[in-house]
């Protein structure tokens, strides 16, 4: 089996979104965020309260509340900013080109090629097959994946057929959205 596909910027963006909601460092970092604010925010309005400004009291601890509602909604525009202008900086040269994913007959290796490499990737080195809406990541125990988009695919049960046959982690995420 032999794919041929290009990637464009929306197939390398949900691959960095769906890496970082998967991050336990990026989860971390986010409920830090939504919490430490909202902790600074109640302990001024305490301080307020104490030194009779019950106004100012109010306010801050209103703050608080609406920061620690709002926080998912921010950080979700937030991380998706950084993560477009992360790929128009460092994927730039890689949007549009034509990859070539080509399956080894015994299906004991995968040969890669794109605009200016060529490797095989051995079926050792596969961790597991990720499938979500609109794509597939093969992920290598180097920590690396390779995206690919179904719309390259013609025959998808055959496509993870492939790879169940060599005892994968298969990881159904249709129902992944970006939070």
């Amino acid at each position: 089996m032999t794919l041929h596909y290009t990637l464009n910027f929306d197939d390398f963006l949900e691959y960095q979104l769906y890496a970082s909601s998967k991050s336990k460092q990026h989860k971390k970092n986010r409920n830090k965020s939504r919490l430490v604010i909202p902790i600074i925010y109640v302990i001024l309005g305490l301080v307020m309260f104490f030194l009779k400004r019950t106004e100012l009291a109010i306010l801050f601890i209103l703050f608080a509340l609406l920061w620690y509602i709002f926080y998912p909604l921010y950080s979700k525009g937030r991380y998706k900013r950084h993560f477009e202008n992360h790929i128009k900086e460092h994927y730039k040269n890689r949007i549009g080109k034509e990859n070539v994913l080509t399956f080894g007959d015994d299906t004991d290796f995968i040969e890669t090629s794109d605009f200016g490499s060529q490797s095989r990737i051995q079926d050792s080195e596969f961790d597991k097959l990720i499938e979500l809406k609109e794509h597939y990541f093969l992920k290598l125990k180097s920590e690396l994946s390779l995206i690919i988009p179904k719309r390259a695919v013609t025959d998808h049960d055959k496509f993870k057929k492939l790879f169940t046959d060599i005892d994968l982690d298969y990881v159904n995420e249709l129902d992944w959205e970006w939070k």
